[in-house]
């Protein structure tokens, strides 16, 4: 795809990765056999290909509007349009981009900006968002049927191995999916004990970031990096092997921490190791010994 960024973009570091990204798109369309938005709205603008182009003539200084935010706020930064690009194009770094630069540029109602911060406020702070969802349940009963189905129910605490083993993961469990499914990181701490490894909970780390960075809040969502190395580190230097993530989107994001650190000398190493010992679960649950 030819580009035509102005030059003091170019100049800067989020300019020249973009004009990057821009120039391997092809613009074949085959991300968009994997893009839920688009296969569920059905406009071209609502799929990884359209986004790429209103960015790029975003980025190009052509004018923008509500609507263009719109086509990027629905973008659920899953990356399936990824594995399916021929060409390898970084969408979820793109997208990143835009959004931060449409921010600078647009401006939201009153009522988005609130519901975007409850969002960044609750949604990655695991003890606020269950006390809300027990307050919304005790007044279940008084909503209508529609709005009752959308409340989940929190369920039991479920049991976590505590024997000892030699070998030891580390586990990002404190995000919404440890309120909402807490069973998932359970299971996991079961299956795996089975194969002599210890899964094994940072109790200073936190929420991984992605929902301030996929906001556009990428300052808070590097303090909440920050936090983590911070915490994770200490463990990677008395021999755990890796970190595994059980939500995807989680995973994701936790393998580009270095991304996030380019220009931080304090954090780029660190961030870098980080990363690179970053698993999901499915990639961890291949490389164990098959039980029979």
């Amino acid at each position: 795809m030819q580009t035509e960024l102005p030059a003091a973009l170019l100049a800067t570091k989020r300019g020249q990765q973009a004009n990057r990204i821009l120039r391997n798109c092809v613009h074949c369309g085959f991300c968009t056999a994997t893009c839920p938005t688009y296969q569920l709205l059905g406009d071209e603008l609502d799929g990884p290909r359209g986004r790429i182009y209103l960015i790029k003539q975003m980025l190009e200084g052509e004018t923008v509007s509500q609507r263009t935010q719109l086509h990027l706020d629905r973008c659920l930064t899953c990356r399936a349009c990824e594995s399916t690009c021929p060409s390898g194009v970084e969408y979820g770094r793109l997208v990143d981009i835009g959004r931060e630069f449409i921010e600078e540029k647009i401006d939201r109602p009153l009522t988005d900006k609130i519901k975007r911060l409850l969002l960044r406020k609750i949604i990655p702070h695991p003890f606020r968002l269950r006390v809300l969802l027990r307050l919304a349940g005790l007044g279940k009963p008084l909503l209508p049927a529609k709005l009752q189905q959308k409340i989940p129910s929190l369920p039991a605490s479920q049991p976590w191995p505590t024997q000892q083993q030699s070998r030891k993961i580390l586990i990002l469990d404190t995000c919404a999916q440890s309120v909402i499914h807490p069973q998932i990181d359970a299971a996991t701490a079961r299956v795996l004990e089975r194969f002599q490894i210890q899964l094994i909970r940072a109790s200073q780390s936190g929420c991984c970031g992605a929902v301030n960075q996929h906001l556009a809040a990428s300052d808070d969502a590097r303090l909440q990096m920050r936090a983590n190395i911070d915490a994770w580190w200490p463990y990677l230097n008395e021999g755990v092997e890796a970190i595994v993530a059980t939500a995807s989107g989680c995973g994701v994001h936790m393998k580009e921490y270095h991304h996030y650190f380019e220009d931080d000398p304090e954090y780029l190493e660190k961030a870098r190791l980080i990363s690179a010992k970053v698993l999901d679960i499915s990639e961890l649950i291949e490389q164990l010994p098959l039980q029979r």
